[in-house]
């Protein structure tokens, strides 16, 4: 008989559920960026926007896969995971920015000021969350 694994700490939620909240928070910029890029860039403005958000929405995926891999392990674990996902992060937006800007008829400027925008605003969506969310510091064990 296997032992089941254990539930999710409130600790543990808090990531999680900052991280759904970014990747919710670039979803809805993607309307938004491609209808404003569209009205001031035509065409080119919403291709741009819509890759714009590609970036943040790879960043928010990879916390997000980061977390729900970690959430039922150990706060040195989560922490592992967590820090190891900031390096698969940073080689991910550089690739993504390097394959976006070479994608033709696209502007740009709106690709640059989507991807920057979504990036701002998962991450503060992400710390809102965080810091808004009560969770004991310290987690009773059972005796």
């Amino acid at each position: 008989m296997t032992a089941s694994p254990p539930a999710p700490s409130a600790w543990a939620s808090r990531p999680v559920a900052a991280a759904r909240s970014g990747l919710l928070a670039v979803l809805v910029l993607a309307p938004v960026a491609a209808l404003v890029a569209g009205l001031l860039a035509g065409g080119s403005g919403v291709r741009g926007a819509l890759l714009g958000v590609c970036v943040p929405g790879v960043v928010v995926l990879t916390t997000l896969v980061a977390v729900e891999a970690g959430a039922r392990r150990s706060p040195t674990t989560f922490a592992a995971l967590l820090l190891g996902s900031y390096l698969v992060k940073l080689v991910l937006v550089g690739l993504l920015l390097f394959l976006l800007s070479g994608i033709a008829d696209t502007a740009r400027t709106a690709l640059g000021v989507t991807a920057v925008v979504g990036l701002m605003l998962a991450l503060v969506v992400e710390a809102r969350v965080v810091t808004a969310t009560r969770a004991p510091y310290v987690e009773p064990t059972g005796s």
